[in-house]
């Protein structure tokens, strides 16, 4: 055994061993130290993530989901909540571990939820859904909830836990899998609207990597067949006879089962998930992003503190048609947003592919980004 596992093991050992006799804020105190050195092993590009793993749930859900938080142990009162795309769960992108490490180093911690729509599960979910399941309204009065509300109660489960005490920052991603896009970026973009005031009130920042336009992608990705038109014919079908939550006769990307709605929503024009198109006009842009933006959020939010917004774009992005001038869309997702005087901003990897694979050097200018990003909150 390594001498970085064998650190990494006792750090693990020792959170569980005091963990069973302890409360989680004086564990948090106690460990600090011992966190740190595993934080210090996660920086090798081989090492482990090391956190702690836990339950939440509103009360009208019939069973919890679950979220991962870095590191294991800490005294940080700052959560920067990292949301995968489609097919993606934990460690979603070759650049988390370094993305824990770095934000451990400024005091924030890193959390990944597991969503009801995460790996395989997004066929039969909803935009709503992840955002409700990561900051949902405090009274919800039915079991199936809208689904925006599992990241909306993950940031309430924190803020409660820290006794109000918490801020956030969201970073939206894009997944290892082909065909599977920016839905980390929508959920984002959705929660940031839906989300009750006073959970958006403590959402200091929003970094979009990759916020690529699902209905656009589709035209660089083979359809040699038509299934693809066919399969949105028979959605939008299904959809005008009020069979949205049906199944379609075949499995996205031939082995995700998909219902009609979140089909049209994701291949169709102008649904929940098609939030970055470069074909709608400015005036459909600001109405989809101009919540992005501090004013768009003290519109509904009155007594927000501050929101930095970071439209990432990958240079060398494979599922952005050759058609799309990126720096233009760039540029118009900002003033979309509201412009730099209400703290959006983009930022374009020269030469990156979509989920920053490569060139090497894309996930740790990404990194750094994200960085600079929460340094100025």
């Amino acid at each position: 055994m390594s001498a970085t596992r064998e650190r990494l093991l006792a750090v693990g050992v020792t959170a569980a061993m005091v963990g069973a006799l302890l409360s989680r804020r004086r564990v948090a105190q106690g460990l600090l130290a011992l966190s740190r050195l595993a934080s210090s092993a996660a920086a090798s590009p081989t090492a482990p993530l090391s956190g702690c793993l836990y339950r939440y749930k509103h009360p009208s859900w019939p069973a919890p989901l679950q979220a991962f938080e870095s590191p294991a142990a800490h005294a940080h009162r700052k959560y920067c909540v990292y949301i995968g795309g489609l097919t993606d769960g934990l460690l979603a992108c070759s650049y988390v571990e370094a993305l824990g490490a770095a934000l451990d180093e400024r005091g924030w911690s890193l959390v990944q939820p597991v969503l009801s729509s995460s790996y395989a599960g997004f066929g039969c979910s909803s935009l709503q859904r992840d955002a409700d399941e990561l900051a949902p309204l405090r009274h919800t009065h039915t079991h199936t909830h809208t689904l925006t509300t599992a990241a909306a109660q993950l940031l309430r489960h924190i803020a409660d836990r820290e006794e109000g005490d918490a801020e956030f920052a969201l970073v939206g991603a894009t997944p290892l899998s082909a065909g599977s896009h920016s839905t980390g970026c929508q959920d984002a973009v959705t929660l940031l609207r839906t989300a009750p005031p006073e959970l958006r009130c403590r959402v200091r920042a929003a970094v979009l990597q990759a916020p690529v336009s699902d209905r656009e992608s589709q035209t660089v990705e083979q359809d040699s067949d038509g299934s693809r038109g066919r399969l949105l014919a028979e959605a939008e079908a299904k959809l005008a006879a009020g069979e949205g939550e049906a199944l379609l006769s075949q499995k996205y990307y031939g082995f995700v089962p998909i219902s009609a709605s979140r089909f049209a929503s994701l291949v169709g024009r102008d649904g929940p998930d098609d939030l970055f198109s470069s074909d709608f006009t400015d005036e459909r842009l600001a109405a989809k992003l101009g919540h992005m933006g501090l004013a768009g959020q003290r519109a509904t939010a009155p007594s927000h503190p501050g929101l930095r917004t970071l439209f990432c774009f990958s240079g060398g992005d494979e599922y952005v048609p050759p058609s799309v001038d990126v720096p233009l869309l760039a540029r118009r997702f900002v003033a979309a947003a509201g412009g730099a005087e209400n703290g959006a901003s983009a930022l374009i990897l020269a030469g990156a592919s979509h989920n920053l694979a490569k060139p090497p050097r894309a996930a740790g200018e990404f990194v750094a980004a994200v960085c600079r990003t929460l340094d100025e909150i």
